[in-house]
Formats: C-alpha cells, structure tokens, sequence
C-alpha cells in the first residue's frame, strides 16, 4: 500500500508540470479451471492500469496485478503394502504486483506497438490446508524490474484493444534434499484487455 502511494505522488507531481496529452485506463482479467486426477486447479487474474501520456509517445503509469491460484482435491497416501488413504487438501495461492513503469510507443498509428520497463513490487501470500492442519505465509520482493513489450489496436475514438506480453521475477519453493527451498524465476503474463482515453 505504501508503495502504490508513493507512486500516485510521483504521478502527481510530474503531471503538476504539465504538458501530459491524455490520461488513459486499461482494464484485463482471465480465469481457467482444470481439473487431473483426483485434484482441481482453478486461476485467476485481473489487473488495472492507469497511465499518463507525455505526448504521443511517452506514458508513465501504475499498474495493479492480483492473481489468484487455488488447488484441492485429495493427496493419494500408501500407509503400508495393502492400505492406501486418500488425505484432502487445499492450497491457495495470491500474488499482488504493483508496479510503476515508462511505456515508449514505437509508432502512433491505428496499430501501435510498445515497449515497457519499470520497477515492482510483488506480495505472495499462501494458505495450505493438510491432514487436519492449518499454514500460511507470505513473501515480498520488492524492488523487482517490470518489463514487456504490447500492441495496441484501435478500435474507436476513445478505445483500444491492448495485447502485452510481461516478465517479472517471481518466487518458486522447491524440494532439494527433503528441505523446502526458495528461488527466484522469472513469471510472464500474456495479458488481452481494452484501455480508454479520458
């Protein structure tokens, strides 16, 4: 939270000097659900964007990202050589990424193409339910590089269909030698959504 504040001030303070040619929204989602053997994933994911054109091809923005991975369904257990049990579980996990970043359009045109970068900062919180007990943690990281190139395709005065593709180092636990350990990977988003130009 204090993050995304100290953004809007940046944001306020070189909008106070002016010379900014529009201010545009941007909006995506998506949501999937599978399902293999005896369990269920399901994801989602919707961000918000909100940038300020340095004419026509500067703009600096924030961007909100909040994604969501669930898993459940049941953990198949060999107890000894003719019993095996079934254990229910859920796993749930929420990543929150706020970033602040200089898009630079590489044509104004009825298709303009783009390229971003700028810094973030990504909150992951899980929650797993296992054999009667209960865990949660959290992980921040922060500050990371945001980055990532799109296209923008107009589709009236006021609307355009947005397609970018962005990378983020992210956060991943893996098992080495029985003990839990955390690396740092790099995510990508392949994001479709519409942006609207006050």
């Amino acid at each position: 939270m204090k993050f995304l504040l100290f953004c809007l001030f940046v944001l306020g303070m070189l909008q106070s000097k002016g010379g900014f040619a529009a201010v545009n929204i941007g909006l995506s989602g998506s949501s999937s659900t599978s399902n293999f053997s005896l369990e269920t994933h399901s994801s989602s994911a919707i961000s918000a964007n909100v940038a300020v054109g340095m004419g026509s091809y500067f703009h600096i923005g924030l961007t909100h990202r909040r994604s969501f991975e669930n898993k459940s369904g049941l953990k198949k257990t060999k107890i000894d050589e003719n019993t095996i049990a079934y254990i229910p579980f859920e796993d749930n996990t929420e990543s929150i990424t706020n970033s602040i970043d200089l898009t630079i359009f590489l044509y104004d045109g009825p298709m303009a193409p783009f390229v971003f970068g700028g810094v973030a900062r990504r909150d992951y919180i899980t929650k797993i339910k296992y054999l009667n007990q209960q865990g949660r943690s959290s992980t921040t990281l922060f500050p990371v590089p945001n980055y990532g190139v799109g296209l923008t395709f107009l589709v009236s005065k006021q609307f355009r269909l947005k397609i970018s593709q962005t990378y983020t180092p992210g956060m991943q636990t893996v098992l080495e030698d029985g003990v839990e350990k955390s690396k740092v990977v790099k995510d990508s988003y392949t994001q479709v959504g519409v942006t609207y130009q006050l």
